[in-house]
């Protein structure tokens, strides 16, 4: 005789119940350890629903000099505005005159007597707000922070010629007054034409970048200012834009431990949430702008109007005495 066996769905349904329980708790467990909440640590990953908050805006200095000992010969404002998706480049000249201490001087001399923080504290008073941070780039510093950056997209208007003159002792044959020909030699001047940096869209390795940043145009100041502002603009719109978290973390370590800087890695992960936001969604974050002005007695001034368009591009109200 045959026995009808009852049926066993319920186990079945609620052991299907506790997995899926077990599965989410899983789950949880995992994006909270990959996404903290910002509240609580102060920093961390982006996530699709997070934003900056208003009141973050970032100014920081960078410098670049030929050996670690020497004085800068390259000064650049650093703006950071989150909430706009903004980062403002802003290269200065080093003869740009500014006040430290009841002091007044250039930007270089301001480095000669106080130091990188001196420079900083100059820029702090002239425009009214902190320069929170700054960094010195040397010579291989430089070539090594952008080695790890990758190549950087340069797009050279026309060809950079290096033109030299020199003595040449050429033979010739020329007739006497008898009518025959003699073999002479004579100093001429010739001028050769060498191209050193080509026209047209290159990706520059570090140490090709640091000759074309620090090679004499002869095509004034601002020429060359635009070139820094266009190197650093680029570097930010065509490298960062999808690197990795770890990636963007050995740039902030390379930089702490190669570099003159007051930064320390706390200072980078308080940021790296929202670094991460804008670099994920702000297709082109990055411009620069260079101030303009004259010169007075060997300082460069910069004209009241630059300085305000300087704050109004970094998205800055000037605290009030």
């Amino acid at each position: 005789m045959a026995v009808k066996r009852k049926s066993n769905w319920y186990i079945y349904l609620i052991a299907l119940i506790v997995s899926f329980a077990l599965l989410g708790l899983f789950v949880s467990s995992i994006w909270d350890s990959l996404f903290p909440d910002a509240e609580s640590t102060g920093y961390t990953l982006s996530r699709s629903d997070y934003r900056p908050s208003a009141d973050i805006n970032i100014t920081s200095l960078i410098m670049l000099s030929d050996m670690k000992a020497s004085t800068p010969m390259y000064y650049m404002l650093m703006n950071y505005q989150p909430r706009n998706e903004v980062i403002v480049f802003i290269p200065l000249r080093e003869n740009m005159r500014v006040t430290y201490k009841g002091n007044t001087g250039s930007l270089y001399e301001m480095y000669d007597n106080y130091g990188a923080s001196g420079v900083s504290g100059a820029l702090s008073e002239y425009l009214g707000v902190k320069c929170e941070h700054y960094v010195k780039f040397d010579r291989l510093s430089f070539i090594d922070f952008i080695n790890m950056s990758g190549k950087v997209y340069v797009n050279i208007p026309s060809d950079v010629v290096e033109r030299e003159t020199h003595t040449v002792l050429r033979k010739e044959k020329v007739k006497d007054d008898s009518g025959n020909e003699q073999e002479v030699t004579r100093q001429t001047e010739e001028t050769t034409e060498t191209v050193i940096f080509p026209e047209g869209v290159t990706y520059m390795d570090g140490e090709a970048l640091y000759s074309y940043l620090t090679y004499d145009f002869k095509r004034g100041v601002d020429y060359a200012l635009s070139i820094q502002g266009s190197a650093a603009m680029n570097m930010i719109n065509k490298n960062y834009r999808g690197m990795s978290t770890t990636q963007l973390q050995g740039l902030a370590e390379n930089i702490i431990k190669t570099t003159e800087t007051d930064i320390i890695f706390d200072d980078y992960t308080k940021i790296q949430a929202i670094f991460n936001y804008t670099l994920e969604n702000s297709i082109n974050p990055c411009e620069y702008y260079i101030p303009y002005g004259e010169t007075d007695g060997g300082y460069f001034v910069t004209a009241e109007g630059s300085r305000a368009t300087m704050l109004d591009r970094m998205d800055i109200t000037p605290e009030k005495d």
